[in-house]
């Protein structure tokens, strides 16, 4: 089993009491990625990514509320779920939420959830596994797409290494659209991810402009595909260890954005197998 270990804050007591002005600025710092490293802690917004977090049971430490989140049906819906759960609440007025979000158009409620912290070396290897690399994609956009797209095609983890932009960003937890709460994803150096690939024999894929057509291709399982860099593509390592495939394409498109290029990958190499 993958152990997943949390931080060790203890919601004791749940209701709904004002903001404070340090939850207030410990909030406005988690839009930046080394804050939320240092906490253990990212932002949620939205009705429906909130409401992925919380069937995901991710561990909430706090959840504003407005009155705006009531406007809509699928708002009261989930008012009434967050009060039958044992959440810290704090409500604000829409104008004070719209002031801490990190979106144009707020919808009524924001949390702030902990992040998981997984092992990369506790992840189980079978023969069918699959996985993503994700090496330096530094657009919140391509990322949470690619983890959108790796949920929908049944990848079994995400690693992203070190250059790649955080996966709890909320940018990228919204491009994700709710999939980052139920996907296994990992943040590694590259000199730890060769010893783990090597000790369960992973064939290595790249996604490589020059590489083989994708459609003579034949790949066994566990295999892990790389996408990287929008612009410097995948560091020279990866590429000398890897089997290079490219998508191919009308001669009036130079190329294809990663966030694009790694879904379809990832749905060429998985449709050979049952999802």
């Amino acid at each position: 089993m993958l152990q997943v270990l949390s931080y060790p804050y203890v919601n004791t007591l749940a209701g709904n009491s004002m903001l404070s002005k340090s939850e207030k600025r410990l909030i406005v710092g988690l839009r930046r990625a080394r804050r939320r490293s240092k906490e253990g802690l990212f932002l949620v917004e939205g009705i429906r990514t909130v409401d992925e977090a919380l069937s995901a049971d991710f561990e909430v430490f706090l959840c504003l509320q407005s009155p705006k989140l009531r406007d809509t049906g699928k708002g009261r819906k989930l008012a009434e779920n967050i009060s039958e759960r044992s959440v810290e609440v704090r409500n604000v007025s829409d104008t004070e939420l719209d002031t801490i979000s990190d979106t144009a158009n707020t919808q009524g409620v924001l949390l702030v959830c902990h992040e998981p912290q997984r092992l990369l070396f506790d992840l189980r290897v079978e023969t069918s596994s699959t996985f993503l690399i994700v090496d330096g994609i530094q657009d919140p956009g391509n990322l949470g797409t690619l983890i959108r797209a790796a949920r929908a095609f049944a990848v079994s983890a995400i690693i992203c290494l070190e250059g790649t932009v955080d996966s709890w960003n909320s940018k990228v937890v919204r491009a994700s659209a709710g999939a980052i709460f139920h996907s296994h994803i990992f943040s590694e150096k590259w000199s730890d991810l060769l010893v783990w690939l090597r000790e369960h024999s992973v064939t290595v894929i790249a996604a490589d402009a020059h590489g083989k057509d994708i459609g003579d291709f034949q790949v066994s399982t566990p295999w892990v595909l790389a996408v990287g860099n929008e612009n410097k593509g995948i560091r020279r390592d990866i590429l000398e260890i890897s089997e290079r495939v490219a998508i191919p394409m009308s001669e009036d498109v130079e190329s294809l954005n990663a966030g694009v290029a790694g879904s379809t990958l990832l749905y060429l190499l998985t449709s050979n197998r049952s999802i």
